[in-house]
């Protein structure tokens, strides 16, 4: 495609070489990217959307109209996010708190793509923007970091697998299709205890997002709980847990303790001065060890650098403050020419504060971004301006607490109530970007005064088949008569099976799986699982579990063989009749074989060949030099460990793969035998004495022979 000619006014990049997308396929496929990267030369690239990458491109398009301004950001709006609590508790409409970015910043070019890589030496950006596109380099003049924070739960065991978050409008909609969800399902249920535990939710953290989330779910389930028959108020309950002393700690004291008091008054239950040390898929734990029922969980902290800024920090040496790059009060980052930062990554200070720094919310980002995008137009020739002082010291500071209350304070002056409210909603309505979204805005906060939320349950579903669950000692993960949708993997800790009189059955320990029988037979849990110790679980859903199933012949045998282990004591005391009373009632030693082939660990494969040909059987035990047994080599292992290129002739036993039979002692009885035999699907297992040496082999034949009747 011949690139067009350009005029000096043009605002669109130059793109060095052009390319053609190829023929999507039905899935995406590395072998169908274009080989050629596309090279984009701006004199601004600005990373990041939000307000201070935003505010920053529609301040350059002012003072440089014809220069080429780029932002590079994985969405294409921008999100007012101070009002995602409104869109989780259902009175704003996700689309109203969003707002595309080429139309916020129309003198800019917005590439919608993910950073991979800076080098702010050269000023080269790498990204990349899809399964069907060329990697993107990016080359710029002045670079400006308005990269954000992330969010990082990992300190918290659980947090990550079980927390909804909020920081983005697609967490909000998940929020509240969860919440309405939750209340759907407890509709269907008669029993009010279970009714209970699937209406308990918790908000983690006091701040701004945490108390106004909060206030919008205790509203949201108080207006709605009528419109469901066997829901009533006091079936659901909303906790929010806050790590101070005095919730919203930015704002005076009293605003604090009186959000407290709106908040328990609408319902909500406050705890303080306590932080959250785990989160599994019911509880919550306190660092005091209380566990706090919970069916779902907020989170509103865990903020942390950006990947890609802690990368530069560490390379560059850069100073910084809790994780964030410092600049001076021009928005430079020192040591770095023509490098700029904004906003949530960046430690600006505080004009008039010693040691003091700009806070992290969205009036200090949007008047950084003015600000950077003033002092790079100085940069340039013929611009008269010279570099300006970040001066902004903040209006003040809100926070919606629910039921048309909010606390405020406005130039030195506290404001709670009603009043607080309405200046929360005018001053947030005036500062939401575009005239269109304002007046939606608008219309929508007045309908929602006369009128119920709505509760219609919209949930687009992108969901992994594979998830992680995070369980504390003691957590029930599924009981007896549940229906079973998932197949479980144990990554770490130990989970008991048990029966309904809760007598073990299993023990699945780090590296073992369950869940097979149920989704192969009637989707129908058997039996209980519940956590020993702090365990952490992978899950497959069942359609995945099928599609294993179905397509690899081995994994079905496999997993076939592995639900036959979880024999319930009925099926065992089965097979016990079936043995005379006289068998049951001796021991290993009676009934073992000692006659036994075995093999030394210094041995090496050819001389075990050579073992199998004179001396046919389907086992072979392999003793360590001090007698104790190290393993058991099967005679189909051992030819299946022929046809591969790990082992040759000459390899020492030791160093074969060995399968491990279950272990038995001379004096266990038939019947504890028996079990361990069942439990574990095989059919012989290794005796041993109390120095863990081979005395002898028993077989689920020498067992269940005696009662076969003569012919």
């Amino acid at each position: 495609m011949p690139q067009e000619s350009r005029r000096s006014l043009d605002l669109r990049p130059r793109v060095s070489e052009a390319y053609t997308l190829p023929a999507m396929p039905d899935s995406p496929d590395s072998s169908n990217r274009p080989a050629t990267d596309t090279t984009i030369d701006l004199d601004v690239a600005i990373l990041g959307g939000g307000f201070g990458g935003v505010y920053c491109a529609r301040q350059l398009g002012k003072r440089l109209g014809n220069q080429r301004v780029g932002i590079l950001s994985d969405e294409n709006h921008m999100t007012f996010q101070p009002m995602l609590p409104e869109v989780a508790g259902g009175s704003l409409a996700p689309r109203h708190v969003v707002n595309p970015i080429r139309q916020l910043a129309r003198g800019a070019q917005v590439l919608k793509c993910e950073v991979t890589s800076i080098d702010v030496s050269t000023k080269i950006i790498h990204a990349t923007a899809g399964a069907y596109t060329p990697d993107l380099t990016v080359r710029c003049k002045h670079l400006v970091i308005a990269l954000g924070a992330v969010v990082d739960l990992s300190r918290i065991p659980g947090m990550p697998e079980h927390a909804y978050l909020l920081r983005n409008v697609g967490d909000a909609m998940k929020l509240r299709a969860a919440i309405i969800g939750r209340i759907e399902e407890a509709n269907l249920v008669t029993d009010k205890k279970r009714r209970r535990r699937l209406l308990d939710f918790i908000v983690v953290g006091g701040g701004y997002s945490g108390t106004e989330t909060a206030g919008q779910i205790i509203d949201l389930l108080n207006s709605i709980h009528r419109f469901y028959r066997n829901v009533d108020s006091d079936d659901y309950s909303v906790t929010l847990i806050h790590s101070r002393a005095v919730l919203l700690p930015t704002l005076a004291p009293n605003l604090g303790e009186y959000t407290r008091q709106v908040l328990e008054q609408n319902g909500v239950n406050v705890i303080v001065e306590h932080r959250v040390k785990a989160v599994t898929a019911k509880q919550v734990i306190l660092d005091d060890s209380t566990a706090l029922p919970a069916s779902l969980v907020v989170s509103t902290v865990g903020n942390a650098p950006h990947p890609l800024l802690s990368g530069l920090i560490e390379e560059h040496g850069l100073e910084t403050k809790w994780g964030k790059v410092m600049t001076d009060r021009f928005l430079r980052v020192p040591g770095l020419e023509n490098v700029w930062a904004v906003g949530d990554c960046a430690a600006v200070p505080l004009a008039g504060e010693a040691e003091e720094w700009c806070p992290p919310n969205a009036q200090f980002a949007l008047r950084q971004g003015q600000t950077a995008g003033d002092n790079i137009a100085a940069c340039y020739p013929g611009n008269r301006r010279g570099l300006k002082e970040f001066t902004f010291t903040g209006l003040g500071e809100l926070a919606a607490i629910g039921h048309h209350k909010a606390v405020a304070n406005v130039f030195g002056l506290n404001f709670h109530g009603f009043i607080a409210w309405w200046m929360w909603r005018s001053i947030y309505l005036s500062k939401l970007p575009g005239l269109d979204r304002k007046l939606r805005v608008m219309v929508e906060w007045t309908l929602d005064i006369f009128f119920p939320r709505d509760i219609s349950l919209l949930t687009p579903s992108y969901t992994s088949g594979v998830k992680e669950t995070h369980l504390e000692p003691g957590d029930l993960l599924f009981q007896s008569g549940e229906p079973a949708f998932s197949f479980y993997m144990v990554k770490s800790g130990s989970i008991d099976i048990t029966d309904d009189n809760q007598g073990l059955i299993r023990t699945i320990k780090s590296g073992g799986h369950f869940g097979e029988r149920a989704l192969l037979e009637d989707r129908r849990w058997r039996y209980n699982a519940v956590a020993s110790e702090p365990s952490t679980l992978v899950s497959l859903g069942d359609h995945i579990f099928r599609q294993l199933v179905a397509g690899c012949g081995d994994i079905s045998e496999l997993l076939t063989q592995s639900a036959a282990t979880y024999a319930s004591q009925e099926q065992i005391d089965h097979v016990m009749e079936r043995i005379p009373i006289a068998v049951r009632n001796r021991s290993v030693g009676d009934l073992m074989a000692t006659g036994i082939c075995s093999l030394a660990e210094s041995q090496t494969v050819e001389q075990a060949l050579e073992m199998l040909r004179s001396e046919p059987h389907s086992t072979y035990p392999v003793l360590k030099d001090n007698g104790e047994i190290l393993g058991v080599l099967r005679r189909g292992q051992f030819y299946d460990l022929l046809k591969g290129d790990t082992v040759t002739m000459g390899t020492a036993l030791r160093d074969v793969p060995l399968s491990q039979p279950p272990r038995v002692t001379p004096s266990m009885p038939v019947p504890e035998a028996l079990e361990t035999l069942i439990r574990s699907s095989k059919t012989k297992a290794l005796v041993i004495d109390a120095n863990s040496r081979l005395v002898g082999i028993l077989s689920l034949v020498d067992l269940l022979e005696p009662a076969v009747d003569p012919p």
